[in-house]
C-alpha cells in the first residue's frame, strides 16, 4: 500500500491518502509513533491501532510516522503502507 500524508485542516492534524482503495468487506486501522512496526500479512491488528474511516484528518505531529493497516473482519493484515507525517500547524 501506498500512504502519503499532506497538512490537514485544523492545526496538528494530517490528511491521509492510501492507494489502492479499501477492499469491500475491509476497514483501516493506523498507529503513530516516532518508529512503529510494520504489521506482516495475516498478522492480528488490534493492540495499539486506532480505527480510521479512510478520509477523517488524524491527529499528529509533523516527522512522527503513521503506519495505515488494512484489516479484514478478523483484524488481521491485509495490506499495510508507512509515511512521515506532515501535519498543520
Amino acid at each position: 500500500m501506498t500512504v502519503t500524508s499532506v497538512a490537514g485542516s485544523t492545526s496538528g492534524s494530517t490528511k491521509i491518502t492510501v492507494e489502492p482503495a479499501l477492499s469491500s468487506g475491509n476497514s483501516y486501522k493506523y498507529k503513530v509513533a516516532a518508529n512503529p512496526t510494520m504489521p506482516n500479512a495475516g498478522q492480528e491488528c488490534k493492540s495499539g491501532y486506532t480505527a480510521w474511516d479512510g478520509t477523517a484528518d488524524i491527529t499528529a505531529a509533523t516527522g512522527q510516522k503513521i503506519v495505515v493497516v488494512e484489516v479484514d473482519a478478523d483484524n488481521r493484515c491485509v495490506g499495510a503502507g508507512m509515511t512521515v507525517v506532515t501535519a498543520a500547524e
